[in-house]
């Protein structure tokens, strides 16, 4: 407390007050804390929810959450309903997995499943965050000798985390991963850690940004390996999905524009889902499910989908902060790289060089091996 004595008039003591008021302004604000660095996941998606609320209010409701802000929450669904349950996968050239929803999610799945991240929150159960990144499904990939898991992929920041809790990831037996219905062969919950164990973390979906619009893309597990577990050839899809316009650079695909949104439009377009006639082979030599290292954020495969061939891009994983683990990926493919003239052998890309060594011995210098798929896409696909 101080006083300020003065005989100088009205204009100045009018000038007086102003000075105290500025002298409290600047010291209050001395007590706001200021926060700089990177922006959150939640904090970069403010903007988009506001394109998606109107859209997912006849659906669910909108709730405030403490860490990831504007959350949305699906309406009747069962109360051990998780994502990526009510539909299947088809693989298509163009993404590889894609999500398809059952008619029963379809009109919020389009947006909610190729949009934003899942998290799990003991509360409230799932919430989805939105986001203005498309992609052909946000999933997490697991791989054993007689198991699939796939898991909603959270937001960058606790991603890692997610990789070992049992409660998000959903399980199938591998001979049943391209049923038609995937919620009626999905494993009980209660066996999650005897499949984690028995699994390993060998994909997730990859953002490519580099030149052009970014693009998303989901090798998953390689075609060829589900082939070889089904016992037969599978057949890729083409998908024509529903998207928001500007948000993704897909010819042919149905745009939603936001006045489409607001005035309840969007539901008059449907994905359209066909099968093609480009068929993949069952992989002849299935190899050990690698796990993906700390700091590996995905992997392309001996045979990338069509979207990450396109103009020599570059895999990351989206937002938040990257520059950590992209040098750490540099650095590992530094040591990947091998000496001049010696071609790397079918089934080696994307392991160390001591497996590929370990891989060698043994071989006689005439002596063929059958192809492996990897994590990605088999060298498989054939046309008919």
């Amino acid at each position: 407390m101080f006083m300020v004595k003065s005989n100088c008039g009205t204009g100045c003591r009018f000038l007086v007050r102003a000075a105290v008021v500025l002298s409290l302004g600047l010291a209050t604000l001395a007590f706001v804390p200021t926060v700089t660095g990177t922006l959150s996941f939640a904090q970069a998606q403010v903007s988009e929810s506001a394109d998606f609320q109107v859209a997912l209010e006849p659906y669910g409701r909108w709730e405030r959450h403490s860490r990831w802000g504007q959350v949305w929450i699906p309406a009747k669904v069962a109360r051990d309903w998780r994502p990526y349950t009510v539909g299947r996968w088809a693989y298509t050239d163009d993404w590889g997995w894609y999500w398809v929803s059952d008619q029963a999610e379809d009109d919020w799945g389009w947006i909610t499943f190729h949009y934003g991240r899942w998290v799990f929150d003991r509360e409230l159960g799932w919430v989805w965050v939105a986001g203005r990144e498309w992609g052909p499904g946000w999933v997490q990939w697991r791989r054993g000798t007689q198991y699939v898991g796939w898991a909603p992929l959270p937001p960058d920041e606790i991603v890692v985390e997610y990789r070992d809790q049992p409660d998000v990831w959903i399980f199938v037996r591998s001979q049943d991963f391209v049923a038609p219905r995937l919620v009626s062969v999905i494993l009980p919950p209660r066996q999650q850690d005897v499949f984690i164990r028995e699994t390993a973390v060998v994909n997730q979906t990859i953002m490519l940004r580099e030149r052009g619009p970014a693009v998303a893309v989901n090798p998953g597990i390689a075609p060829a390996i589900i082939a070889a577990a089904v016992g037969r050839p599978l057949r890729t899809f083409e998908v024509r999905p529903r998207i928001l316009a500007g948000t993704a650079p897909i010819p042919g695909a149905m745009e939603v524009r936001p006045q489409d949104l607001r005035q309840g439009r969007a539901q008059r377009t449907q994905v359209t889902v066909r099968e093609t006639k480009n068929v993949i082979q069952p992989s002849q030599n299935v190899p050990p499910a690698q796990a993906l290292a700390a700091g590996e954020r995905g992997r392309l495969g001996d045979n990338p989908p069509r979207a990450a061939r396109q103009g020599g891009r570059e895999s990351t994983t989206g937002q938040g902060p990257a520059g950590g683990n992209q040098q750490q990926q540099r650095q590992q493919q530094q040591g990947q790289k091998q000496q001049p003239d010696q071609p790397q052998q079918p089934g080696m890309q994307g392991r160390r060089p001591d497996q590929q060594q370990q891989g060698a011995q043994g071989r006689g210098p005439q002596q063929k091996q059958p192809p492996q798929a990897t994590e990605g896409r088999g060298g498989g696909q054939q046309k008919q």
